[in-house]
This record gives structure tokens, C-alpha cells and sequence, in this order.
């Protein structure tokens, strides 16, 4: 039984450390089938933040995650409604990057939450806009209002309002940057305002390890279905396709560049780059410590389960063994014998004690002689019992 619970500890071990080995070994990725959408990007300090995740299968769960691991404020366990995941009172400390990852597997984008401290926060749109439409971007102060907002793109100051409200209409890829506002003394956090246009080019949004497959789609909006599509890498035409999908199977570093895409009829995509992240020696020596290591271990555990599993054959063919032969029992035998002989043999003193004042010598040799005649006799011992005997003699 201790053998047997013994190999159940050793598997269980052996497990628990290949799955180790294994999430080091293939550290995790995001895919862009799943997506994380927060209710905003910037926000003071006690106010609520909501997440949601979509493409996650929901009857397996999803948890909202950062670089704390997972947020014990924003859900406890999996989440198996459609409901959001939502930190009531966020804290400075809670500022950073955030992404969805399913308990079945997959993980989404990252956003960054900014949870400011201070008195001012920029509020734009926490998705890509599309390109046309209309942009508002409002600056709020929680010690003032309607004070003069000023705001900046990238750095440079870019419009003043009397209102603390910027509306952009119409809006290009020309707008497109990092935006903040001042007002009184205090700066807002950075956010990005993202444009995207009629013709999208979907594309990794964080660089890619040389090796992996990379799929660039193009896609219009307001359409649902494959169209012919041409792909430019550097202003270059470099492929053209019938799905509007341009798969590059392993991607190396020649692979990085500025990539559009444009479909007959309508305008060109706005360009995105493609990094490409390259193996590094240190990153090979890594992967292969991890293997060595879990080789080494599967070894050593497969060693100590085969010498357990010997031990224990060999166990119960002694007992099969003692079994066999039953010595015990014979032992038993033996030594009931020997105590019968002798019970008889104190019951002939006795008797002769009894008789020796009244009968003469003859007669007692006749009496111990009939005794002797009518006592049984028992069979002469074997040579167990004789070794046995000497034994005890001694």
C-alpha cells in the first residue's frame, strides 16, 4: 500500500514539474482572435474601471489579468457570465498594462490603464476610430470646471478650449498620436488616439519572434466577406489576394517594414509596421537548460518508480514464499508435542509419589512398568521438531 501511494506522490511530482518546464520553456502570446475592452483609459484615483473580453469561450471562464497576476479586486475565480470585470475604487498603484486570459487557453491585447493621483485626466476613445467620423476629447479637472483646457499631440501644443472639450471632425490617420491636456497647473496622462480607415489592415500589434507564422488581413469596412486585395510592404506592391489575407509562414527579420493594404474601389489602409524579434543565443541557451533540465528529471524520477517497482516484486515473492513453506504452522506443531510429553511425564511423578509408601520396589517396577505399557506413545520426532528441541535446550 505504501509502495503503491508512494508512485501515485512520484507521478504527481513528475507532472507538476513538466508543466513547469513546459510554461517556461513557451512563454505566452497574445492572439488576435481574443480581445480586451476597458471602459476607459484614464481615470482618478477611487473611481471604477471595467473590463470585458471577447472571443473567449465563456463556459470555460476568463480572468482579467496584469503584471500582479490576477485581480483579486476585479474577479474572484473565472468569470462564466457575460457580465464585465470591474475594480469599484482603483489606486495609483493600479495603473499599468491589463489583458483577458481564457482558462481554456488564449490571451488577449494589452491596454494601459492610467490612474492618476492628481487633478486632471484626458478622456478619449478607448477604441480605434474610424476615419470620417467624429472625435471628441475632453479634459477634466476635478478641483475646477470649465477652466481652459489646453491640449497636445505629441508634445506640441495642438488646440485651447474654453470648455475643456476638443472635438475633431472628420477625422484622418492624420490625427492619429499621443494626446494630453493642461489645465491650470496640472497634465493630464498620455493616451493614443488610434485611426483606422475604410480598408483596415489587421496586423500584430507587438513584435513577432522570428519562425512564427503571421497572417495580415485586409478587410472594408462595412463588408463581411472576402475581397481582392493588394499588400505593400515599404510603397512597394508585394502581393496580391484573392481572400484579402496574406500569410507569411515563418517570418524573419527581412520581414519587418511598413505594410498597407488597398482594395480595388476604395482607399488604401493606413500603414503598419511589422517588427520581427530575433532568436538571441542567451533565449537557445534557455530553451535548452529548460529541456536538459526536465530530461534529467523524467530520468531520475523513471529510475526511482524502476528500483520502488523492483523492491516491491521482490517483497511479495518472499511472501509467496513464506506462504509456500508455512512454517509457522509447523513450528506450532512441534512445540505442542514436546508440551504433551512432558505434561505425561509429571503426571507419572506424581502417581509414583503417591504409591511409594505403600507398595514395595517390585511392585512399583510392575506399576511404573504397566504405566509405561499403557501410557501412548507418541511417534518418534521428526527432524524439525529434534532441531527445534535443541534449540530450546539451549
Amino acid at each position: 500500500m505504501g509502495v503503491t501511494a508512494l508512485h501515485i506522490r512520484l507521478l504527481m511530482h513528475f507532472s507538476m514539474v513538466l508543466v513547469a518546464c513546459v510554461q517556461q520553456s513557451f512563454p505566452h502570446a497574445f492572439d488576435r482572435a481574443f480581445s480586451i475592452i476597458p471602459t476607459r483609459l484614464q481615470l482618478f484615483e477611487y473611481e471604477a474601471v471595467s473590463f470585458s473580453c471577447e472571443g473567449f469561450n465563456v463556459s470555460t471562464g476568463w480572468k482579467v489579468k496584469n503584471i500582479k497576476e490576477s485581480i483579486s479586486k476585479c474577479s474572484d475565480g473565472p468569470v462564466t457570465s457575460g457580465i464585465t470585470c470591474t475594480i469599484p475604487y482603483a489606486f495609483e498603484t493600479d495603473s499599468g498594462e491589463y489583458w483577458c486570459e481564457g482558462e481554456g487557453g488564449g490571451r488577449s491585447n494589452t491596454v494601459t490603464i492610467n490612474v492618476n493621483a492628481g487633478s486632471v485626466i484626458l478622456e478619449s476613445p478607448v477604441l480605434p476610430v474610424m476615419e470620417g467620423e467624429t472625435v471628441t476629447l475632453r479634459c477634466r479637472n476635478k478641483k475646477f470646471s470649465n477652466l481652459t483646457a489646453h491640449f497636445y499631440k505629441d508634445d506640441l501644443l495642438t488646440r485651447t478650449s474654453d470648455t475643456g472639450n476638443m472635438t475633431i471632425h472628420s477625422v484622418s490617420e492624420a490625427h492619429e498620436g499621443l494626446y494630453k491636456c493642461v489645465s491650470g497647473a496640472e497634465s493630464s496622462p498620455v493616451s493614443p488616439l488610434t485611426v483606422r480607415g475604410h480598408v483596415i489592415l489587421e496586423s500584430p500589434d507587438l513584435p513577432v519572434s522570428e519562425g512564427e507564422g503571421v497572417t495580415l488581413r485586409c478587410k472594408k469596412k462595412g463588408t463581411h466577406f472576402d475581397l481582392t486585395a493588394d499588400f505593400y510592404k515599404n510603397g512597394h506592391v508585394i502581393s496580391t489576394s484573392s481572400t484579402g489575407d496574406m500569410i507569411i509562414k515563418s517570418v524573419s527579420k527581412s520581414d519587418e517594414g511598413l505594410y498597407k493594404c488597398s482594395i480595388s474601389g476604395a482607399r488604401e489602409s493606413t500603414e503598419r509596421r511589422l517588427l520581427v524579434k530575433a532568436f538571441h543565443r542567451e533565449t537557445i541557451f534557455s530553451h535548452l537548460n529548460y529541456t536538459l533540465l526536465c530530461t534529467a528529471i523524467a530520468v531520475v524520477v523513471t529510475l526511482q518508480m524502476l528500483v520502488i517497482g523492483l523492491l516491491y516484486w521482490k517483497k511479495q515473492l518472499v511472501l509467496l514464499e513464506v506462504k509456500m513453506n508455512d512454517p509457522n504452522k509447523d513450528m506450532y506443531t512441534a512445540d505442542k508435542k514436546k508440551k504433551d510429553t512432558a505434561d505425561a511425564s509429571d503426571n507419572l511423578s506424581d502417581w509414583l509419589e503417591g504409591n511409594q509408601s505403600t507398595n514395595s520396589q517390585p511392585e512399583k517396577e510392575l506399576t511404573v512398568s504397566s504405566f509405561m505399557k499403557t501410557a501412548p506413545t507418541d511417534p518418534p520426532p521428526t527432524d524439525q521438531e529434534q532441531e527445534y528441541s535443541t534449540i530450546q535446550f539451549f
